[in-house]
């Protein structure tokens, strides 16, 4: 990832203080990654580590670590790992730092586990476009030639939606503007943009489909801030 890009997110994640719910996309486990077990675990090749791609605090690894023997949460915030090894401290899984978009690390990492499926929640979308093409490599080379791959990403309406949401008033989805404040904004993707990026490294879509991401943020009417989003189920080809 690029040292910009890196330093806005280790400054997020060093700001926020370190509790559950206090990222905007820290939707509880249950009603996330353990909900969306029917879209990816019939794909997951038993015996397989687990990495939680992006894993932010952990919240989603924690919930994984519940239904597969070893899960890995990455993400290439210090700061981050800082918050999912306080935050998931009862929980089994192996945090560790990791930027997706490094090739070399990616080799090695599977060099280490062999190889792994993939959850990853909203981690491409923020990526500059020119690191993409890495980031889905080390994918490719991740799963090797057994794993598979559970990626969501914000759909082209998830854009609008946000720009909605910060209109209602100066003081509207405070969750929303503190990553603005770090210029970590959003990027709601073209239809198709997802296939794309991980079609040029090889990867095919098995299957797919829509999604909502249940922001912790609330409108000023109390409205839960909820974002459409589409996932796909991908592999080697």
């Amino acid at each position: 990832m690029s040292q910009t890009v890196n330093s806005n997110w280790q400054g997020f994640w060093a700001e926020l203080p370190k509790e559950r719910g206090g990222a905007v996309w820290d939707s509880a486990g249950e009603e996330t990654a353990t909900a969306q077990l029917p879209w990816f675990r019939p794909h997951f090749a038993e015996g397989l580590p687990v990495l939680d791609i992006g894993c932010g605090n952990g919240t989603q690894s924690a919930a994984l670590a519940q239904a597969f023997p070893r899960v890995l949460g990455l993400d290439f915030a210090p700061a981050a790992i800082e918050h999912a090894r306080q935050l998931q401290a009862d929980s089994p899984v192996e945090f560790r730092t990791f930027d997706l978009a490094d090739t070399a690390a990616a080799e090695a990492l599977h060099a280490e586990l062999g190889d792994v499926n993939v959850y990853m929640r909203g981690v491409l979308h923020q990526m500059p476009d020119e690191r993409r093409p890495d980031a889905a490599a080390s994918l490719a080379v991740l799963l090797g030639e057994t794993g598979h791959l559970f990626a969501v990403e914000l759909s082209p309406a998830a854009g609008q939606t946000i720009q909605s949401a910060v209109a209602k008033a100066p003081d509207a989805v405070p969750k929303m503007r503190m990553v603005f404040k770090h210029n970590l904004t959003p990027a709601a993707w073209l239809d198709g943009k997802l296939e794309a990026v991980l079609g040029g490294a090889g990867l095919e879509i098995v299957t797919g489909g829509a999604t909502t991401l249940h922001g912790t943020d609330r409108l000023p009417d109390g409205t839960p801030l909820d974002l459409p989003m589409n996932y796909v189920v991908a592999r080697r080809g």
